[in-house]
């Protein structure tokens, strides 16, 4: 066997290929680009998912460091992400609701086609502010819960969701 054909094979059996196959697999799918994200992102994989599924408008809007540091310093921006689910997506309009009856939020991002090939998520400095002021409103909701207790929570604690149903009803 060539040398050639040993590196192609090796490659192809490299432990990050296939998740970046299935990454790519999922950003063709308009209803899959937010779930690939939450992925990367409850992985604690932020520069991956900054820089394969946010479009080029969103990182020239948002840097890579903001964008870091917003979700690596809260366990709330983390929880925030994680508790999304899509509600409707319109890849024709280029958009798609993301909601959180935990959180108390649902808002519409963006999407974006990308060289005709796969859909990129579309955060506007607007959407990035959202969801910042979203996990501060969520925190000071569980500290009035917790009877102003801010560190340590009781034994028995668990986070009490902001409301019932999401924004758009679901």
């Amino acid at each position: 066997m060539s040398a050639a054909a040993l590196l192609i094979l090796a490659l192809g059996a490299a432990p990050g290929a296939q998740e970046t196959m299935d990454l790519r697999e999922a950003l063709k799918d308009p209803a899959r680009v937010f779930p690939a994200f939450q992925g990367l992102m409850a992985a604690g994989q932020y520069t991956r998912a900054y820089n394969n599924c946010l479009s080029p408008k969103t990182r020239g809007v948002i840097g890579a460091e903001e964008f870091q540091i917003a979700f690596s310093a809260l366990d709330a921006a983390r929880l925030l992400v994680a508790s999304f689910r899509v509600h409707a997506v319109d890849s024709a309009g280029g958009a798609l609701r993301v909601c959180s009856a935990e959180f108390g939020a649902s808002r519409v991002l963006g999407l974006s086609r990308f060289l005709g090939k796969v859909y990129l998520l579309d955060i506007s400095r607007d959407d990035f502010d959202f969801f910042r002021g979203r996990t501060l409103s969520w925190f000071r909701f569980q500290v009035k819960r917790a009877d102003g207790w801010h560190f340590a929570y009781p034994p028995d604690w668990s986070y009490a969701p902001m409301a019932r149903m999401c924004g758009c009803g679901k």
